[in-house]
């Protein structure tokens, strides 16, 4: 039988590995999640006795090749072991522990090849192959406990990893409004580990995408767990975890506590960072946590109403993106009908790069893109009239607010930019809230990790209007 590793190349030479979401967790980030999820359970267990840790019930509902698997009977065994069992004994008890699910037929059998390298006592049946998520019958819910390990990151968007129709509709009848119709796979599995667990003190820990946090659609997860269930821990864990580019994070969950406070960890060594309040169930995101890991200032602002008393914004769509792309041209000189076209990366706070510093768009790079707008279809055109108008553009995907105002009405944003649009008497007033440092650090304790990555925040337009205005709106 191949090794884990060897297992996920081939799956990878196979062309399966990105549909299967077959990224396998190196053994420190496995080492690190079982310091936080299994290290109390086996403390309080040990003090009762052998017979108490010998009892414990532990799932992985994704469990790949087994990594967490045998790293958890590994710890279960050496505990019994110092407590004076005898190690064949352990072996066997620690094994019998352990239960996973796994949806690849290959990868099934490797996990169990794997946990059979321990004891004799494994038993093929202790790990399942099937899906999870969707078939209620894989595990009993309410019985482990602790549920770990690593779920396949799947886009909800990509042709062979969307789910059909009738999958969607069973995920909302066993999950409810917890998951909405965009709501990442990886986040549904920590409902899933929130309905395994033991309502009384199991555990569910499981590596989820940064997104988790601050992601619209995992909205409904997060008010889920939390409403029984309190954040112990959150280790955000970054980058470079898997060859997969994408940052995660390992909240730590125990169902019927009480506890009201939440650690933080940052990187790879889990380092130690503020303890902030607990997420409560009516927090719209989680974001606030990331900001406290990242060192941002709490502050209580001094604000009266919201952006949406003033204005209206937009976010434009993919339509208009490869719309305008054949009729964009590098140009430095004025003319009627050829607006300057604005992408995020031309925008700073309260300044604009057009025509200063290179730019991409549609994979080509200028320095002075325009748009032919003799050249657009009606439709195209009636939008970009429309957004020829006075407005405040805003910047996506940034650190902090990146705001400019367009006073004349002669810059085309460019999707993902916001067109913030305002009477021009209160258009200055728009662009010095939306580049105020003290609204940069609200919008920060709302969205970041919502952007690319843990540092980087992408609003909706919705939410550029619910940022708070001052309440001494004179000053």
């Amino acid at each position: 039988m191949a090794a884990p590793s060897d297992h996920e190349r081939r799956l990878a030479h196979q062309g399966v590995r990105k549909s299967l979401g077959a990224y396998y967790t190196p053994p420190d980030v496995v080492g690190g999640v079982l310091d936080l999820a299994l290290e109390p359970l086996l403390a309080e267990r040990a003090a009762i006795g052998h017979e108490a840790v010998a009892a414990l019930r532990v799932i992985d509902p994704a469990c790949g090749t087994g990594n967490f698997l045998v790293a958890v009977a590994h710890r279960i065994t050496s505990t019994l072991v110092a407590l004076g069992v005898d190690a064949a004994e352990a072996a066997d008890a620690g094994v019998r522990c352990v239960h996973g699910i796994e949806v690849e037929a290959s990868t099934a059998e490797t996990c169990r090849a794997s946990l059979s390298t321990l004891s004799p006592s494994f038993a093929d049946e202790q790990v399942v192959r099937g899906d999870a998520l969707l078939d209620a019958a894989t595990a009993s819910e309410g019985r482990y406990d602790l549920v770990v390990g690593n779920p396949p990151f799947l886009s909800r968007l990509g042709s062979k990893t969307a789910r059909s129709v009738s999958e969607a509709k069973a995920l909302r009848n066993r999950f409810g409004d917890a998951v909405a119709a965009y709501t990442d796979p990886a986040t549904i599995f920590l409902a899933l580990g929130h309905r395994l667990a033991r309502p009384d003190g199991g555990v569910f820990a499981l590596i989820e995408p940064i997104s988790i946090l601050s992601a619209r659609d995992a909205a409904g997860v997060r008010r889920a767990v939390v409403a029984d269930a309190a954040l112990t821990d959150l280790w955000v864990i970054g980058n470079g975890v898997f060859d997969a580019a994408v940052e995660v994070c390992a909240p730590v969950l125990v169902r019927g506590a009480s506890g009201d406070r939440t650690r933080l960890f940052a990187g790879r060594t889990r380092v130690p960072c503020p303890v902030v309040a607990s997420p409560r169930p009516d927090e719209a995101s989680w974001s606030r946590l990331l900001a406290a890991q990242g060192g941002l200032p709490v502050r209580s602002l001094q604000a009266q109403g919201t952006l949406a008393e003033l204005a209206t914004a937009t976010a434009d769509f993919r339509d208009q993106y490869y719309g305008l792309a054949p009729h964009v041209v590098d140009r430095a000189s004025e003319a009627p009908g050829w607006p300057r076209l604005v992408t995020v990366g031309l925008i700073d706070p309260a300044a604009l790069g057009w025509g200063h510093r290179l730019t991409r768009f549609n994979k080509a790079s200028y320095l002075h893109p325009r748009v032919d707008l003799a050249a657009l279809d009606p439709k195209l055109a009636a939008w970009a009239a429309s957004r020829l108008v006075p407005k405040v553009l805003l910047a996506t995907q940034t650190r902090v607010l990146e705001a400019v105002v367009d006073a004349e009405g002669s810059l085309l944003p460019s999707v993902p930019v916001i067109s913030v649009v305002a009477p021009l008497a209160d258009l200055w007033r728009v662009g010095a809230v939306l580049t105020c440092p003290a609204v940069a650090l609200e919008a920060s304790r709302r969205h970041l990790g919502s952007g690319r990555n843990a540092r980087s925040m992408r609003l909706r337009a919705q939410e550029v209007l619910e940022l708070p205005l001052p309440a001494d709106r004179e000053a």
